[in-house]
């Protein structure tokens, strides 16, 4: 019996025009293939198939449908609509994120800036304590023993003008410290240039002020010089930093035998620079200590502010130096500041 497959076919609810439609439709069986809809197949695209088997025993044929969509075939007109839009939306997301980005980096700056300007105030009222607490100190000393020394039967004058003479040093020496600090206030910005300052003044200036401590610690210091060495720096933050090497230096020398207590100050030049090592033959800092010595608010001693080292190379940098602490042998510290030579004449 003989069937002809369009025959069976209802046209008139077939969903596609059969002689057009991309769609080929075939009934297999047994290898045999029954075209129902040709469709247009190629050998390049994207390749859709469908199977479905007939429910009727009878019949074992299996509904094949066949889609082969090329690249002519895609719809350029509208895909390229999307990517546009597509596009467009993420480049203006990402403008979005920029300007947000880039507000709230200009809020963090402001934050930055203003904790910043706090910071510096917060560390300049702590080093204004603290350089200002010595000489103070040394005032108040010294004034305290001109009276009791004016108030013996006969009064000591001789000691007293000493006395007080100490105290107008320390005095003055604080008048410098706060000049300075008003002109970082005032003008903020590049430090002035420096002027031609002997490092041998300078130690000799912070062991006069110093002369009593010396003398309480029964601490001769000794001073090495072969030549005379001068270099570019602001002189008061250059007492500074010597006072300051040298206050630490005696108290490091606390801490041990009255016998064992060493405070040797070597003066040289070398290699365009004006070297000056401040040693003492005190406990030594701990290796594990001596990287965080420059650190603020960094301390080992009791009751210390932890800003002594740490404003010292604040100054040593600023005047083109450098401020480095290595141990000493066979024990104890060295605090060695290099400044720049200052022309000759």
């Amino acid at each position: 019996m003989l069937i002809d497959v369009h025959g069976t076919v209802p046209w008139s609810d077939w969903p596609m025009p059969v002689q057009s439609s991309p769609v080929r439709v075939t009934l297999e069986h047994a290898g045999q293939v029954f075209v129902v809809q040709p469709g247009h197949i190629t050998d390049s695209g994207w390749r859709y198939e469908f199977r479905k088997h007939l429910a009727s025993a009878s019949q074992p044929f299996e509904v094949v449908a066949i889609r082969q969509v090329g690249w002519t075939e895609l719809p350029w007109g509208v895909m390229t609509l999307w990517t546009l839009m597509v596009a467009a939306g993420m480049a203006a997301w990402s403008a979005w994120k920029r300007q947000r980005s880039a507000r709230r980096r200009a809020e963090e700056l402001l934050r930055v800036g203003q904790v910043a300007r706090l910071n510096t105030l917060g560390e300049l009222a702590a080093g204004m304590a603290h350089e200002l607490n010595q000489p103070l100190t040394a005032i108040l000393a010294n004034t305290q023993a001109a009276r009791r020394l004016l108030q013996d039967d006969p009064p000591d004058l001789t000691t007293a003008v000493q006395a007080m003479d100490q105290a107008a040093g320390q005095a003055r020496r604080a008048a410098d410290v706060l000049g300075r600090l008003r002109r970082t206030v005032e003008q903020p910005g590049p430090a002035p240039s420096g002027q031609g300052v002997e490092l041998a003044q300078a130690v000799h200036n912070a062991l006069d002020l110093l002369e009593p401590e010396c003398r309480r610690r029964a601490v001769t210091p000794s001073v090495h010089m072969a030549q005379k060495v001068s270099v570019l720096a602001e002189r008061v933050a250059l007492e500074q930093i010597v006072h300051n090497l040298l206050t630490n230096a005696l108290q490091a020398l606390d801490l041990v035998a009255v016998g064992e207590r060493q405070l040797t100050i070597d003066i040289e030049s070398s290699q365009g620079m004006g070297v000056l090592r401040v040693a003492d033959s005190g406990p030594g800092i701990a290796l594990d200590i001596l990287p965080h010595v420059f650190e603020p608010f960094f301390t080992t001693r009791e009751g210390g502010l932890g800003l002594g080292l740490s404003l010292c190379e604040t100054l040593a940098s600023g005047m083109g130096g450098k401020l480095s602490a290595q141990a000493n042998v066979p024990r104890g510290a060295v605090f060695v500041l290099a400044l720049p030579l200052a022309p000759g004449p």
